[in-house]
């Protein structure tokens, strides 16, 4: 039976957007090759480096592999391809997705300077996301092991419906999400208002514009997912999250670590460091200072868990104190 004219139109969308996600991923490449070198391969290995590396190459490798599907190149009217393919580019969505979560994930925690049970709560919600994540996707797996591939004899494209429960498994890429861009701009706001000195304007505006637009991209690609696998569930955009807004997430978060190493370093005066060390440290006295109040004090926990601002001298720049 040949396609109708509707399905032939949703595949040549499908190509073009695929296309697209592919020609931004490679384009931006070539644009931060330099800084790619100069400031993540010259620099010592981190878990932050190893992660930037694994997604840049990893979607490199991936997405072309997913260009030449879109192209026609691999299928070959072969149904067993198209089964394989659909399983492992699951899972590569999922790894591209979350490599990138994470990495940005950890450069927003440096950042929070927020209390040891919230990072807590965050990190065990993430860590049981993904293998949820990961367990929704094995069972979509094997639905692919007995899906037929529509008119693959003529479109030589890997084209099927999507299973009615898969859109759930990235319901709390959302909430996780908003989490991390909440308590982001939350701590910047602080920044701005009580480190002034400290933190340089061209920073903090390069964090907030990078949060933004991090966040605008991981947003738009849970509405592509979500959206495909239900409005078009049975259509070939279902594969718009793996060709078109996965890549374009990828691009976004790659940028935000690039971004952050570009900046220029700064010399700090003895009393900003102080004023840091009590930042970095705050979070992590506050638990065991609230929880163990001091005797002799009429209100322990207000004075324990406020803010660094004011404790001692080595807050005020005037105050003469020196370390």
């Amino acid at each position: 039976m040949f396609p109708s004219s509707d399905f032939l139109y949703d595949i040549w969308v499908r190509k073009a957007l695929s296309a697209t996600g592919h020609t931004v991923l490679i384009y931006d490449y070539l644009l931060t090759f330099t800084d790619e070198i100069r400031y993540i391969w010259n620099a010592p290995w981190t878990i932050v480096k190893v992660m930037f590396l694994i997604n840049r190459y990893g979607n490199l490798v991936g997405q072309t592999a997913i260009r030449f599907e879109e192209a026609g190149i691999l299928a070959h009217d072969s149904q067993l391809f198209c089964q394989r393919f659909a399983i492992v580019t699951k899972y590569f969505m999922v790894l591209s997705s979350e490599s990138i979560h994470l990495l940005v994930l950890i450069r927003a925690w440096a950042i929070w300077g927020t209390r040891k049970s919230i990072i807590k709560i965050i990190v065990g919600s993430y860590v049981f996301y993904v293998l949820a994540l990961l367990g929704i996707t094995t069972l979509g797996s094997i639905h692919d092991t007995h899906e037929e591939y529509q008119y693959l004899d003529s479109v030589e494209i890997c084209a099927s419906a999507m299973p009615e429960y898969m859109w759930l498994s990235y319901l709390g890429s959302f909430i996780l999400d908003a989490v991390t861009f909440v308590l982001t701009v939350r701590s910047l706001w602080r920044y701005s208002r009580e480190f002034q000195s400290l933190y340089p304007s061209s920073l903090l505006r390069l964090l907030v514009r990078d949060a933004i637009i991090f966040f605008v991209f991981s947003m738009f690609n849970n509405a592509t997912i979500v959206t495909s696998w239900t409005v078009y569930a049975n259509t070939p955009y279902t594969f718009l999250p793996k060709g078109f807004s996965g890549p374009l997430l990828s691009v976004a978060g790659q940028r935000v670590v690039l971004n952050l190493k570009s900046l220029p370093t700064r010399t700090y005066a003895t009393q900003d460091l102080s004023r840091e060390i009590d930042r970095q440290l705050e979070a992590f006295e506050l638990d065991e200072c609230c929880s163990s109040p001091e005797d002799g004090l009429d209100d322990p926990k207000e004075t324990c868990c406020s803010s660094p601002q004011g404790r001692d001298d080595l807050d005020d720049p005037e105050g003469g104190r020196e370390l």
